[in-house]
């Protein structure tokens, strides 16, 4: 094992040198790298070396960096980095860059957008096997959460909440079964899951 190769395993690196890896360690590695000479004059961008699964704190590493560089790009449609990054990686940019607040369980991840005041719960399969499919609430697998947020809707309920009361909510839109879902593991909500007849919900505990 290469020194580089141990040094990326603790942190993941600035300016990758791929060159110092061994064949089989560069197997186990991934770079952020954004090409200059674009369309879109955004300025110079440090890349980062990091081992696969680490693509959070690489995204940390980079968006630290590069912080004013970032400052220039439009995150509300596809851009330079969306264009050249893997989508996990780039979820966690937005992430730490405030455009949007992840928190992933198991089964649903929760996707706040702090500047436009919504909430996108969406089923964790969807979620990493379908991004193209994330935001669209009439299909299966996501639930949307406008105008209050998660907390808010749990609070306008009694003790139960089921599909048909999310159903019925003006705020809640799409898939209202991960919206529950997200109710159930979040740690904010003191609840468990049951079935009122054929119906998914969740009951609040004392």
């Amino acid at each position: 094992m290469t020194s580089y190769f141990e040094t990326i395993q603790d942190n993941p690196q600035l300016r990758p040198r791929i060159g110092q890896l061994a064949p089989e360690e560069r197997m186990m590695v991934r770079s952020i790298r954004i090409p200059t000479g674009d369309s879109v004059s955004t300025g110079r961008f440090a890349g980062v070396v990091y081992v696969l699964g680490d693509e959070r704190r690489a995204a940390e590493v980079f968006v630290e960096e590069n912080r004013d560089g970032l400052k220039a790009v439009d995150f509300s449609r596809q851009n330079l980095i969306s264009r050249n990054v893997d989508r996990e990686v780039y979820d966690w940019i937005l992430h730490e860059l405030g455009e949007r607040e992840l928190t992933k369980y198991n089964t649903v991840v929760i996707e706040h957008r702090p500047h436009t005041d919504v909430t996108w719960c969406i089923s964790r399969r969807t979620y990493e096997e379908n991004p193209t499919r994330r935001y669209s609430s009439g299909t299966e697998g996501s639930g949307k959460v406008s105008g209050c947020s998660l907390t808010e809707l749990y609070n306008s309920f009694d003790e139960t909440i089921t599909e048909d009361d999310l159903s019925s909510h003006t705020a809640a839109v799409g898939d209202v079964r991960q919206i529950l879902d997200a109710f159930r593991v979040s740690e904010t909500f003191d609840c468990q899951p049951i079935s009122v007849g054929d119906q998914l919900a969740v009951e609040k505990v004392d």
